[in-house]
């Protein structure tokens, strides 16, 4: 009997103990939260406030870009200068693009994407060295996906021609290694009276622009859009034997008032255009060509164009691939002025830092006709270097 109180005994003094215990640990926890927590909770609601944030948790959000700036030596044979340019082979830009899964076939997304370039290379004059410093917006649309049926994208977008003469699977066109977007060419045509640049792309409008799902390969895209542009392009990627292919072929028809035709209301312009780029992938030797026609309605002549560029992309360090090339080309305008030009260049990439370095250097043999401002022949050479780095 007594061995029982003692055991009932004992058994409530370790209770009140643990009672003790747990009161007091209580009153500890609870003295912390009154002076720390509200602190805390001070600097979470600041940091909110001062981090950005996407709308919802249903959408992804993905933040892009890059910087490209270069100098950009020149020298028309009656002046020559240096300034700092931004290129527009790929000019420095970001954007903001993401995507939601509807059903395990289909998928909505979106892309802003803008640029702001201070010194568009493109665009610099003989007595301007900063061309004209204002926004470029170049995407600016939704998309819904179907990997059955394809996708359709509405908004500011690419047109279905888009990109079809710059198909490239190097890496030179970094390096101004373009058909189009010459270093100078508003030097050329404007202070020198040289033709007009371009590769008859449309670019990006505000239109409705559907692409088909890959088949085999092949990929047809259709766009139409502003008042009134249409296009339909052709592209096809694969890889034969060892090498790689991809090319493009695209037509296109605008009859906006703005498309800079001609003084008719809705003069018509007709495009056609394309592009084809070969690599052997164990050498790293390519070729890229490309290619286009324009005639509108109020043009006396068709204008055209044609590039061609080849080298080769190996890893001969371990910064990254280097691609040396050299490229060649023509560009006549509806007035019959001409560009002949050839040139060479070499980019190095330096993976580690999602870069390239580049250097390029072309020469223009530029005939006015009758409207050349320094003589029927006149020389233009241009050195652009410096990099671009991706985020």
């Amino acid at each position: 009997m007594i061995g029982g109180l003692f055991k009932t005994t004992s058994t409530l003094a370790l209770a009140a103990v643990a009672g003790l215990m747990v009161s007091g640990v209580s009153a500890k926890a609870a003295d912390l939260g009154g002076d720390c927590c509200a602190d805390l909770e001070e600097r979470v609601a600041e940091l909110e406030a001062t981090t950005a944030r996407k709308g919802n948790r249903k959408v992804s959000l993905e933040v892009y870009g890059q910087v490209t700036t270069a100098v950009m030596w020149w020298d028309d044979g009656y002046e020559d200068n240096v300034y700092v340019v931004d290129p527009q082979t790929s000019n420095t830009r970001f954007g903001f693009r993401g995507s939601a899964r509807v059903t395990p076939d289909i998928s909505a997304g979106y892309q802003i994407e803008l640029a702001w370039q201070q010194a568009d290379a493109t665009k610099v004059r003989e007595d301007n060295d900063e061309g004209e410093d204002m926004p470029e917006f170049r995407q600016a649309h939704w998309y819904i996906k179907s990997e059955t049926w394809g996708k359709v994208r509405v908004g500011f977008a690419d047109t279905a021609n888009s990109g079809i003469a710059e198909i490239d699977l190097s890496n030179a066109s970094v390096a101004d290694g373009m058909s189009s977007s010459q270093a100078g060419s508003a030097i050329m045509q404007n202070d020198m009276g040289g033709p007009a640049f371009g590769n008859y792309e449309f670019n990006r409008a505000n239109v409705v622009r559907y692409d088909t799902p890959t088949f085999g390969g092949f990929v047809v895209s259709a766009a139409w859009g502003e008042d009134d542009l249409w296009d339909v392009a052709v592209r096809y990627a694969g890889e034969w034997g060892g090498f790689k292919i991809a090319a493009g072929i695209a037509y296109g028809e605008n009859t906006d008032r703005n498309n800079g035709a001609g003084p008719s209301d809705d003069p018509a312009v007709e495009v056609l255009n394309g592009g084809l780029s070969i690599m052997h992938s164990p050498t790293g030797l390519f070729v890229t060509g490309s290619a286009g026609t324009r005639d509108a309605d109020d043009f006396a002549d068709e204008e055209h164009f044609w590039f061609v560029s080849g080298g080769i992309e190996q890893k001969w360090n371990s910064l990254g691939k280097t691609t040396l090339f050299g490229m060649g080309g023509e560009q006549e305008d509806r007035l019959d002025r001409t560009a002949t030009f050839w040139g060479l260049g070499v980019v190095q990439k330096i993976d580690a830092a999602a870069m390239d370095l580049f250097v390029s250097y072309r020469h223009y043999e530029l005939d006015g006709g009758t409207v050349g401002l320094f003589g029927p022949e006149d020389q233009f050479d241009t050195v652009v270097g410096g990099a671009r780095i991706k985020f």
